[in-house]
């Protein structure tokens, strides 16, 4: 799968809208582009909620500036950018940084409008020093695809050469995620190792249901339920030989013949040993929800971790489930891949 392209935010008020299209013209050959004027802010939200949404979202962001207001400074009066665009390109600078962040202004302004002296156009005291990007708005031919070309070259190649985002807060956050999980498999893998060499084989399967019981990453707002290992009993089925049980200690491997995929009545341990996958299924729906999660190991075994949950576990959460826990099933694995207990 191709690495994701970066995503650049389009802001500008509604009187630059051709030069906003011009613009997304030449910067999507390189990066996924979302102007402000198509779709950006969403029905039946707020638009503060769709900025904040877009703040996470991008790596870049545009803002064109056009004359739009006649705007009375110590009795001088200018061109000016409407309040709400310098506002939207303040939210993005202070998350993405100025690097990251490019505002293009007209090249030229009227001098006079209505009969009154005009003297330029005003900046923000904060951006003045900062060197502008420019647009040729008084070309006469409507060619917005050239007048915005030069400042859309500038910007591209800070695209190429800034690439994607990458938020150190969140990098911490996974950094500490990742050494969280490690954690987890050294304390699995410590407390097996000691019951294995100070006991016999025939307790072998407690110790495997305790160490993977304390070791098992879970959501928060999620609690364990138990955990219980299956394992094959010849070419008959799967035996419960410890931990959490549920309704039968014995399941043949036919007893799925008569079901159809999908039928709730699926026993899904014997799924996870016969197609080698791992199966999440919400079990229970009454009050809390209640989720069995069965992994296959190797030839002989299957782990079933039981949860439940206040409310319907989310996707993200889901997947966070399986990554949070992938080094531990890989332990499991190699530890008992093959061995005949």
């Amino acid at each position: 799968m191709s690495e994701r392209r970066p995503k650049v935010f389009i802001g500008s008020s509604r009187e630059a809208i051709d030069y906003v299209n011009a613009l997304q013209g030449h910067l999507s050959y390189h990066a996924e582009v979302t102007p402000w004027s198509a779709g950006a802010f969403q029905g039946m939200k707020y638009t503060m909620e769709s900025l904040e949404m877009h703040l996470e979202q991008n790596d870049f962001a545009v803002f064109i500036f056009s004359n739009d207001d006649i705007t009375k400074i110590r009795e001088h009066t200018y061109h000016t950018t409407r309040d709400n665009t310098l506002f939207e390109m303040g939210l993005f600078w202070g998350r993405l940084k100025r690097e990251r962040v490019f505002f293009i202004i007209p090249d030229t302004v009227a001098k006079e409008v209505n009969g009154e002296k005009v003297e330029g156009y005003h900046l923000l005291s904060d951006l003045v020093g900062l060197t502008a990007l420019t647009y040729e708005s008084s070309r006469g031919d409507g060619n917005h695809s050239s007048a915005v070309n030069t400042a859309a070259g500038e910007i591209i190649g800070i695209i190429k050469k800034l690439g994607r985002f990458e938020d150190a807060k969140l990098l911490l956050e996974e950094a500490r995620m990742v050494q969280k999980i490690k954690r987890r498999s050294t304390i699995f893998t410590r407390k097996l190792s000691k019951a294995l060499i100070k006991l016999n084989h025939k307790n072998i399967y407690d110790h495997l249901e305790a160490s993977f019981r304390s070791a098992y990453l879970l959501p928060s707002s999620a609690y364990m339920e138990g955990v219980g290992i299956w394992r094959s009993d010849g070419t008959d089925g799967l035996k419960h030989v410890s931990g959490h049980i549920g309704q039968k200690d014995f399941y043949p491997f036919n007893i799925n013949a008569d079901k159809e995929e999908g039928d709730l009545e699926r026993i899904h341990i014997i799924d996870c040993f016969q197609d080698k996958v791992e199966i999440m299924e919400l079990n229970k729906d009454i009050g809390d929800k209640i989720y069995l999660i069965c992994y296959p190991i190797r030839e002989e075994l299957v782990i079933t971790v039981t949860i439940g949950n206040d409310s319907f576990l989310t996707e993200e959460e889901m997947i966070s489930i399986f990554a949070g826990n992938h080094e531990l099933i890989r332990i499991v694995d190699d530890i008992f891949g093959g061995v005949t207990v």
